[in-house]
């Protein structure tokens, strides 16, 4: 009897507070400096080529480590592209690399949260890697220059992928003070202290304050732990 009704109070349990609002920003002389480096170079590419969106991730920080269920997720090589840019994932994720392209490619990180490099493999064959640590990885082709995607590895589960126009939402989070960040490659990521309260919080924030820097002066394109 006892257990028949714990079970019923954790089904009947409303849902924890949201913390939700939109990201804006506006890409100015910095980011454009910093994709004016990219070298489009490599078996297979004669000029620049159609990558995926670069969504902007929000997480907040200072939330208490919490035991997730790892998935498992693919990062396609397709077109000379990493597909998807972006993902976001559990401490103790998968992310697998298969290669649907005509020719080599050469998966590697060096980013400091987790470092490996999968060697050179061709169409038809997939690689993987088991996250471990959590942090920002900034992920390569050896093969070509320009090409790169981003694992955003969580060790709680406070994080969201921001829809096309910057809209976000991140459920169930306890009511307290964070840190709420906002990430977008090419842009320094974003600060802001937040009190969630029992009926959520709704915040918005703009990276736009980011536009007077000099391009060496913005991370997001060629590294780097963001947290």
């Amino acid at each position: 009897m006892r257990l028949c009704l714990a079970l019923l109070l954790l089904w009947t349990l409303p849902d924890g507070a949201a913390v939700a609002g939109k990201v804006g920003w506006t890409e100015g002389a910095a980011q454009k400096k910093l994709k004016a480096k990219i070298k489009y170079a490599g078996t297979g590419v004669s000029g620049p080529t159609t990558p995926d969106p670069s969504p902007v991730v929000v997480w907040l920080e200072g939330a208490a480590a919490v035991k997730m269920e790892a998935r498992s997720v693919e990062v396609r090589q397709e077109g000379a592209e990493f597909r998807p840019r972006v993902v976001a994932v559990p401490l103790g994720s998968t992310v697998k690399f298969p290669n649907g392209d005509d020719f080599f490619h050469n998966v590697f990180s060096y980013s400091k949260a987790e470092r490996f490099d999968l060697g050179k493999y061709p169409k038809g064959e997939s690689k993987s890697v088991t996250f471990e640590h959590k942090g920002l990885i900034d992920v390569r082709c050896e093969v070509h220059d320009h090409m790169r995607s981003y694992v955003h590895v969580f060790d709680h589960p406070y994080f969201a992928i921001a829809a096309e126009d910057g809209s976000y939402r991140i459920p169930n989070v306890p009511p307290g003070k964070y840190t709420l960040v906002a990430w977008k490659e090419f842009f320094d990521p974003v600060r802001q202290e937040i009190e969630v309260k029992a009926d959520g919080a709704k915040v918005d924030l703009s990276l736009t304050r980011l536009l007077d820097r000099p391009a060496e002066a913005v991370p997001g394109a060629a590294c780097c732990d963001a947290r």
